[in-house]
């Protein structure tokens, strides 16, 4: 039987490639000023997140194998997620959501879901929706603003997040023992994995 651990990391898709360089590009740009709009100050932190995560993933991948991915994610994605919040002033929160979740903090709210479902409805991997600015009220009535990036699947993350023989039987044995509410397989490269959200208090 071959031993899928093993198998060498895919390469990104030229639409993932596409997309990765963007967000790349926003990683790195100058720490945007205290009196740039959301839709700036979002795509920053958005461009940071994926950019950081990606970049260990692959190394974790490259160097321990893909269950190491795994753990890293129970680990380390959202207290990384907090650090890159804290980094940026004007910034509330940032957090990860889809409507197919494999860590349940990161499960949607109603606001949440109609982005998401709206994306999806007309998702296109080879014309990337928009990022989109919504108003959210909270439970005690303040408001917020917050910036919904679309996150599609590359194919390197279906290692974790694909179908059949795509993930190795030590991968699905990982995500079994840590995720045993996982919904968040059987993804195709191109489609819609979820969304990073950045929260920012209203004026």
């Amino acid at each position: 039987m071959r031993n899928q651990s093993s198998r060498p990391f895919p390469p990104l898709g030229t639409v993932a490639a596409a997309t990765l360089r963007a967000l790349l590009l926003a990683a790195f740009l100058p720490a945007v000023a205290s009196a740039a709009e959301p839709q700036e100050i979002g795509d920053q932190v958005a461009g940071r997140l994926f950019a950081s995560l990606m970049t260990i993933l692959q190394e974790k991948i490259a160097s321990e194998g893909p269950e190491a991915a795994i753990a890293y994610c129970r680990l380390e994605a959202l207290p990384l997620t907090a650090q890159i919040a804290e980094e940026f002033p004007q910034v509330q929160s940032v957090r990860r959501t889809a409507l197919r979740v494999r860590n349940s903090d990161n499960q949607p709210d109603a606001t949440d879901r109609s982005v998401l479902e709206k994306w999806l409805a007309s998702w296109n991997p080879a014309a990337l929706p928009k990022p989109v600015m919504q108003e959210f009220i909270t439970a005690d009535g303040s408001k917020e603003i917050r910036y919904y990036r679309p996150v599609p699947v590359m194919a390197t993350c279906l290692t974790c997040h694909g179908s059949g023989d795509e993930i190795p039987d030590n991968v699905r044995a990982a995500i079994s023992r840590d995720y045993p509410q996982d919904q968040a397989i059987d993804f195709q490269e191109g489609d819609l994995r979820g969304a990073i959200v950045v929260t920012f208090p209203a004026e």
